[in-house]
């Protein structure tokens, strides 16, 4: 008997897909690319890498469909999560090999500019912060988001982004303070 998608809810469409389901499949990607698209280009801000991680995980999906006990919606929305947040430390650490080669080149070939050693030293105190609160100072500073869209990605209230944010700033004055007394 034909499976009629629009009275089968998101759990039914991912058991189908499970059986391999191509029509199941479709459904679901027609009813979550989007809106995943949106989210996760929320935090990279790149159309280009937010829609290459939304079709990396429908890949996944019909490669190997997970049993999903609660919300589907809310497994689909932390998979994306999860896998942008892998694409921004990947990206971070990235760059700060790039900034070590680079700062590791012109420490050879001339006096190291101002600008490079004081990114080199910021880089080395934010990595001192706790976890959560350099997760929290990075989706801030480094992918511009506002107090509220990483209390709407982090599932924690602004107050505590804020106040995150707070400890962060506080300590990187300390550990950065000489580095202006200097001048």
């Amino acid at each position: 008997m034909p499976i009629k998608l629009n009275s089968i809810n998101d759990k039914e469409l991912l058991h189908n897909m499970r059986m391999k389901d191509k029509r199941a499949f479709d459904a679901l990607f027609r009813s979550y690319y989007k809106p995943l698209c949106v989210f996760s280009y929320n935090m990279v801000r790149n159309k280009v890498l937010a829609e290459e991680i939304v079709q990396e995980f429908f890949i996944s999906l019909w490669e190997n469909p997970p049993l999903v006990t609660d919300s589907v919606r809310s497994y689909f929305f932390k998979a994306i999560y999860n896998r942008t947040l892998n694409q921004i430390a990947k990206a971070n650490t990235r760059q700060k090999n790039e900034e070590n080669y680079s700062l590791q080149f012109d420490r050879e070939t001339e006096e190291v500019p101002d600008d490079i050693e004081l990114q080199t030293n910021i880089n080395k105190a934010v990595d001192t912060l706790p976890d959560k609160c350099k997760e929290i100072f990075m989706m801030c500073k480094y992918n511009d988001m506002s107090y509220s869209q990483v209390s709407e990605m982090l599932h924690i209230s602004p107050k505590t982004v804020e106040n995150q944010m707070g400890i962060a700033l506080k300590k990187l004055r300390e550990l950065l303070k000489p580095l202006f007394s200097k001048k």
